[in-house]
Formats: C-alpha cells, structure tokens, sequence
C-alpha cells in the first residue's frame, strides 16, 4: 500500500494516544501533573523518532534520487 504522508500518520498516532492517555486521568487514573507531562513528553519523543525513521524510509532524496529495479518514477506533483 502506497502512504504520500508517512508524517500524517505517525502525527495521528500520536494524538490518539495522548488523547487517551488525558482520557484516563479524566476517568480517575491517579496521575499528578508532572507525570502526565513525562508520559506526553515520552509518546512525543518515540513518535518523533519513529517518524523520522518511518518518513525516511518512504521517500526518496533530492540529493541522491534511487528507486528498485522495476519501480517506475512519478513526477512530483505540487498542489497549492
């Protein structure tokens, strides 16, 4: 399956778990707020690393364009 936008997708995941992780502090899981800073700032810190891995590898560089023998090369397309 082709992705055009591996960094949507990771930025996605990552709203979803903070927003579940703010869920469960608002149905009683018993958090103070700096741990609920911690837990953000980990999900934050491993979706960033995980999109800069993840994009990586789903784009091809300016700088030294490759693609696999029998893939065929699209053309950029810009929409404004």
């Amino acid at each position: 399956m082709d992705n055009l936008e591996p960094v949507a997708l990771i930025n996605s995941g990552i709203g979803v778990i903070e927003a579940a992780v703010a869920l469960a502090v608002g149905f009683g899981l018993e958090l103070s707020a700096e741990q609920v800073g911690l837990v953000m700032a980990l999900v934050v810190g491993i979706g960033n690393l995980a999109k800069t891995i993840w994009s990586r590898s789903q784009v091809t560089p300016i700088a030294n364009p490759r693609i696999k023998e029998g893939d065929v090369a699209k053309p950029l397309v810009v929409q404004l």
